[in-house]
């Protein structure tokens, strides 16, 4: 594992304020029907030496006064032409000064230990490259679902996190010098036509760094018709160009002959092939695509068969086939056997 670099913010210019341990970045784009509660949280922390930095992602709202009327020397603002969340996001580490750099979107809650808690599992092991937390979810209200994600994913998990993405960008904290090291979001809509910049960004970290995780809900992720979406399709093209590039990364590595990085590709397909079956099902009520996916994943990936996602999913497929869409979604609602499976792009393990 390589040593992580020190966790010294880099040099300033005089036009900031001094440097403090950590910055909160929060991407925002027309942003102010949540981020009032979002700031209330990230301002009520019990951790005291930080910033928030909110990137205006050429919105039309007037987000800067909105700030100056909260008049909170811990909050600013910067403005930039609409460039996407992910541009947004490494604009706000640009602009920070924090030696350890957190994420939270602009309609999340964080509890108010949760700086404290990521910034405690970090200090206890300053080699880790990347520290997230569980979070639960909330609905527009801000009432509670019922629904927690949590993970026990740590440690040197490069391999796991080609198959899951446990990591919500909305609580996740990355020392500064690895996230610079690492290049930040991928900014190339070419490559990454739908949002899994997240994911990618995680990939890279784990290639020599350990990740640790808060077995505490610090989160509280709103759902609400206005959260963005992606139909099957672009997800299946992100998904595979994800992965091929991730593995496109390690070839040649003395530690991933070929025939260990093909067991892992298969492994990974076979893992978001069931996922895209899901979302098939699920979005689309589409019962053939979720089969043809099924068949592909256990082609790449003989072992799911004895997987009980897979039999899981099988049973899902029978039920949309039979009974229909009103018919499943009855079912879907009254059976924890049916289980969504949240798009690892996004921002989660399962539900």
């Amino acid at each position: 594992m390589l040593p992580c670099c020190s966790s010294e913010p880099p040099a300033r210019s005089a036009l900031h304020s001094p440097p403090m341990r950590a910055s909160v970045v929060v991407p925002c784009f027309n942003s102010l029907r949540w981020l009032p509660a979002t700031v209330d949280s990230l301002l009520s922390q019990t951790f005291d030496d930080y910033e928030v930095v909110l990137v205006d992602d050429g919105g039309d709202d007037d987000l800067a006064g909105w700030v100056k009327q909260r008049g909170d020397d811990r909050l600013r603002v910067v403005r930039q032409e609409n460039a996407g969340v992910s541009a947004a996001r490494n604009r706000g580490v640009r602009e920070s000064s924090g030696a350890l750099v957190a994420f939270c979107d602009s309609d999340d809650l964080w509890t108010p230990d949760a700086l404290e808690r990521l910034i405690e599992t970090y200090d206890a092991d300053p080699q880790v490259g990347l520290v997230y937390g569980w979070y639960d979810v909330i609905d527009a209200l801000g009432q509670p679902t019922g629904r927690i994600h949590t993970s026990e994913i740590e440690g040197e998990v490069w391999e796991r996190l080609l198959v899951t993405n446990p990591v919500a960008t909305s609580i996740a904290l990355v020392p500064r010098a690895v996230f610079e090291a690492v290049g930040g979001f991928e900014v190339n809509r070419e490559s990454f036509p739908i949002d899994v910049e997240d994911w990618a960004l995680w990939i890279r970290i784990a290639e020599h760094h350990q990740v640790a995780v808060v077995r505490e809900v610090l989160c509280h992720h709103r759902r609400h018709d206005t959260n963005s979406s992606s139909d099957v399709a672009s997800l299946d093209a992100a998904y595979r160009h994800l992965l091929t590039s991730m593995f496109e990364r390690r070839r040649g590595e003395p530690g991933y002959p070929a025939d260990r990085l093909q067991e892992l590709q298969g492994v990974a397909l076979g893992r978001i092939e069931m996922i895209l079956a899901w979302h098939s099902l699920n979005d689309d009520g589409n019962a053939e695509a979720a089969r043809a996916y099924r068949r592909s994943a256990r082609r790449h990936s003989p072992g799911l068969r004895r997987r009980p996602e897979y039999w899981r999913l099988g049973a899902a497929v029978a039920v949309l086939s039979v009974l229909g869409r009103s018919g499943y979604a009855a079912v879907r609602s009254t059976s924890s056997r049916i289980r969504r499976v949240v798009p690892i792009g996004a921002s989660g393990t399962n539900a």
